[in-house]
């Protein structure tokens, strides 16, 4: 193989890992979520993968700015992949940096949007039609948005903190009908579960209105095909 393949091929093949590397992610947390008592993020198969997950997610940067025609541009157009890719908690860890309860989940969470965001380009990559793509990223943005938030809410709201949480199907309920600005029978109690509570209420006001975009698009393709009949 040539040294010109070889260059081609290292791309494409840096992207699969990538892509590899974010469903390992979003499956650690998941795994994490319903497998211990507390602190999901600071402990378990979640906090063993970030590292290596992050020294892949930075090789692909770099991978992918080294090839590309204008790296400079390159570099300043995809800055908040490289923000997201870096593994702050192994840093701070490094440092001996001592994190409130707060900050160390936010630090936790940055490889888990990186990883959302490498799943949803997939998801528009695959996609031949545009408007399918565009319509299939929209949704795994607000599926994912619901499942984060809900372990962010079961976490927070849950052990007693709201006693309506009872369990974590409780705290996805409530995440769904919040995105959907129906609403739940009861409110957030905590800080952190109200700015979940607005965040989702936003994203849903911002999302839903794409759906129907796009069966607008698909009605008016049928009624358009049926007219050349």
């Amino acid at each position: 193989m040539s040294a010109r393949a070889i260059l081609t091929a290292i791309p494409k093949v840096t992207r699969i890992l990538v892509v590899l590397a974010s469903a390992l992610l979003v499956a650690a947390i998941s795994v994490d979520a319903f497998a211990t008592d507390g602190d999901i993020l600071l402990r378990g198969f979640y906090r063993s993968v970030q590292l290596p997950v992050c020294v892949v997610f930075l090789i692909g940067f770099f991978v992918d700015m080294y090839v590309s025609p204008k790296r400079a541009r390159y570099f300043f157009s995809h800055l908040i992949i490289l923000v997201l890719s870096i593994p702050y908690s192994a840093i701070v860890e490094a440092a001996g940096v001592k994190l409130g309860a707060t900050a160390s989940y936010v630090i936790h969470f940055v490889p888990t949007v990186r990883a959302v965001m490498a799943l949803v380009v997939l998801v528009v990559f695959i996609s031949k039609n545009r408007l399918v793509g565009f319509f299939l990223s929209y949704v795994l943005i607000l599926a994912l948005m619901v499942y984060f938030s809900s372990l962010i809410f079961f976490l927070y709201e849950g052990a007693g903190a709201n006693p309506h949480v009872v369990s974590y199907w409780t705290a996805l309920w409530w995440c769904v009908l919040q995105a959907t600005t129906l609403g739940a029978s009861f409110y957030a109690c905590t800080t952190v579960g109200k700015a979940v509570a607005m965040a989702l209420s936003a994203t849903g006001v911002m999302m839903f209105p794409v759906f129907t975009v796009y069966f607008t698009g698909v009605v008016r393709k049928y009624l358009d095909s049926y007219k050349k009949k």
